[in-house]
């Protein structure tokens, strides 16, 4: 069972906030940088690129030869706050520089000098111990400079808490009250960080009765009820979120009123399953059941517009034809990038792989819903 494992490891990374481990894909140069989530915890290693930087970080240095062996991060901030990258203990020596943005793309501001270092420093200073204050509506980078050719791993966490100048903790909350003074009851949805449990103003719909019928936007939202609602649809996003389904939702006045919906933030590397995804037995030809999910895995991209996916394709297998159920799975994945390039998606931000039958989720199944979860379409959050 090593390879269901594996895959319960990588999707525990986004809901229990253990390490995810970022994919290579050039984060050793400005233009590849990888976008920091608050308050997760990161595993890199550096690439051991040889030769000295003549290009970003030229000029910025005057007293050091700078290595092109570097790691990019960056953040972009939600609001005014104290950041703090802490760095777990590590053999490798290494720098730590840190800018802003000036013109609004911080890559091209490092081009023309224009970017604001605002903190340089080697790795045996304590940077764990110091919180960096960050402005609003801004983007930082965080660039780890390390000898030429050394390929050492690092690991840290990077940590975000909202605050204005004055040190007062801002919270982004919105309270959406819909509730009159009569018989009816008070119904409370109230989204949260799944990790920070902080309020996370959303778009919140619920379809399914006429009283709560509706599409708004909030992080604590109160409506009346005057009866039992044993079924209704309740959708919510938030960017920076994975999104939140459940279709079978009930609101049963015996059982409270009050219902708190943690949202997983997105980590580089997460892997979650799309359910709901139909294909006719052994081509690659979608359903039309398939149409709601996929308008929805539509949505969450529209909403989180610098997120970047690769759809993962696998099928059940007894172990006979690895080639054709590869090829299979790599068909199906590319069907669904198809249909959400249609939708408006661009297409850089999408890419398919197939796995044909080498990641089961039951590496032995016993039954047809073992089978079914082996059959699944995975996104990677790249």
């Amino acid at each position: 069972m090593k390879k269901h494992s594996a895959f319960l490891l990588l999707l525990s990374c986004l809901v229990f906030s253990v390490g995810c481990y970022a994919q290579d894909v050039g984060y050793y140069k400005c233009n590849g940088g990888i976008s920091l989530s608050p308050n997760n915890f990161y595993a890199l290693a550096f690439q051991g690129k040889r030769g000295l930087d003549k290009k970003s970080l030229f000029g910025y240095e005057k007293k050091l030869e700078v290595s092109k062996n570097q790691i990019w991060l960056f953040f972009d901030t939600p609001s005014s706050g104290l950041m703090r990258l802490q760095i777990k203990k590590t053999d490798t020596p290494f720098q730590i520089y840190i800018f802003k943005e000036k013109n609004g793309v911080l890559c091209e501001d490092l081009e023309s000098k224009s970017a604001k270092l605002i903190y340089k420093e080697p790795s045996t200073v304590n940077l764990n111990s110091e919180f960096i204050f960050v402005e609003d509506a801004l983007r930082y980078g965080v660039v780890l400079v390390a000898n030429s050719g050394v390929k050492d791993s690092l690991e840290f966490s990077f940590d975000f808490s909202p605050q204005d100048e004055f040190g007062n903790e801002i919270v982004d909350s919105l309270l959406f009250d819909l509730s009159t003074h009569g018989n009816a009851h008070e119904y409370e949805i109230h989204v949260r960080d799944a990790i920070t449990k902080r309020p996370v103003k959303s778009k919140i719909s619920l379809t399914g009765a006429n009283e709560i019928n509706g599409a708004y936007v909030a992080s604590d939202l109160i409506l009346n009820i005057r009866k039992n609602i044993k079924e209704c649809e309740l959708k919510i996003d938030a960017e920076g979120y994975f999104s939140f389904d459940k279709k079978d939702h009930s609101i049963l006045l015996k059982n409270g009123l009050n219902d708190t919906i943690l949202l997983k933030p997105l980590v580089r590397g997460a892997v979650a399953k799309i359910d709901e995804i139909y294909f006719t037995a052994g081509l690659a030809t979608i359903l039309e059941e398939s149409g709601p999910k996929l308008n929805r895995l539509r949505d969450f991209l529209l909403v989180n517009a610098s997120v970047n996916i690769e759809i993962q394709g696998h099928v059940n297998g007894d172990g006979t034809q690895p080639l054709s159920s590869r090829r299979l799975s790599k068909k199906r994945a590319k069907e669904i990038v198809k249909y959400l390039i249609t939708a408006g998606i661009s297409s850089k931000r999408l890419s398919a792989k197939g796995f044909g039958f080498t990641k089961p989720v039951y590496e032995f199944p016993e039954s047809e819903m073992e089978k079914e979860a082996n059959r699944r379409v995975e996104i990677l959050i790249k």
